[in-house]
């Protein structure tokens, strides 16, 4: 083999190890999306022997074996005398169902909703049919949304603030997340949301009991209400609509908002500038669902409100890796 056949196959080495690595970070969220769905986290939380936990769930013993060495490879678990294991605390702390401060759902949405997605691309690109999971996520997804207020709201706050906002619409509100936070900041502002989903709306409404929070089982687009609101929100909503029905939001919206009212759009953005990685990944992800539609781009969106009567007033980069914006438009 001569000099010049040696560094090609060297080079050849070296991006093939190259791309191994890449694929490193994945073993994490796999094992972590396992002990969440699993409720291994749990099990494990205080010390315990691979038998006990494979009895009492009804395990398979040597594919939990498996689990437990990659979970102490990684750090997600710790050995313990007597052949027994430990949770690592911030396992349990955002893996387990009990806490309070879990993230697991999100690894859920990922693992088994977006990844298969994603699998299936080569066959959607090529025309074929292609078998893409389509159980009712919309529990999911409405817990997932939910991590995005703690950071989303405050700049929702000012913006409340700044018009001094006295009633507001919630479009798509999930479990009521954002109107329960605005509610403690604002106790005397007129809330209301609005939620397609049947199963989401009751739990919404479950959890706005003893509060002055309105939750409202409805098609936004059939909405009707006789008073208008002074701001109108929708969050994460407009890949779930095609093109000309994303119009028609804007105009439902305007209909609703007085003049000088506020429609406040949280979205990803494509081709924006900010974030394009996750927000290209993400509208690939869209694009190959039926019932779902392209991540919009903010030139888009300012057509659509142009066309229906709306200027834009603000346009806020909140989550930069993400691609996420809060758009505020005024109606005129």
């Amino acid at each position: 083999m001569g000099e010049s056949q040696l560094i090609v196959e060297y080079n050849r080495v070296r991006i093939a190890r190259k791309w191994m690595k890449k694929n490193e970070p994945f073993l994490q969220v796999w094992h972590a999306h396992l002990g969440f769905s699993l409720h291994l986290f749990t099990a494990f939380q205080k010390p315990q022997t691979p038998n006990d936990v494979a009895e009492q769930y009804n395990y398979r013993l040597d594919l939990l074996e498996r689990w437990i060495e990659v979970g102490v490879a990684l750090g997600h678990l710790k050995k313990k005398r007597g052949n027994k294991l430990q949770s690592d605390r911030k396992m349990v702390k955002y893996f387990s169902d009990a806490s309070n401060q879990s993230i697991g759902m999100l690894l859920k949405e990922m693992v088994e909703l977006h990844i298969p997605t994603m699998l299936t691309y080569r066959h959607i690109v090529q025309g074929e049919k292609a078998a893409i999971l389509e159980e009712d996520f919309g529990d999911i997804v409405a817990q997932t949304s939910g991590l995005l207020e703690s950071v989303m709201c405050p700049k929702i706050e000012k913006i409340v603030k700044k018009h001094k906002i006295k009633s507001l619409l919630d479009v798509g509100c999930g479990h009521g997340g954002y109107l329960h936070r605005l509610n403690q900041k604002f106790s005397d502002m007129r809330l209301v949301g609005v939620e397609t989903d049947e199963e989401v709306q009751k739990q919404a409404v479950l959890k706005a009991k003893n509060t002055d929070i309105t939750i409202i089982h409805a098609d936004f687009l059939q909405y009707t209400d006789e008073s208008t609101y002074e701001l109108i929100m929708m969050n994460n909503l407009f890949y779930y609509f095609s093109y000309e029905d994303r119009l028609k939001l804007f105009k439902r919206a305007e209909s609703l908002l007085p003049s000088g009212g506020i429609f406040l759009i949280v979205t990803p953005l494509i081709r924006s500038r900010h974030g394009q990685r996750f927000a290209t990944g993400f509208n690939s992800f869209m694009s190959a669902h039926e019932q779902m539609y392209p991540v919009p781009t903010e030139k888009e969106l300012i057509s659509y409100g142009k066309q229906a009567g709306f200027k834009r007033d603000q346009s806020i980069p909140v989550i930069r890796e993400g691609g996420w914006y809060v758009l505020v438009f005024k109606k005129k």
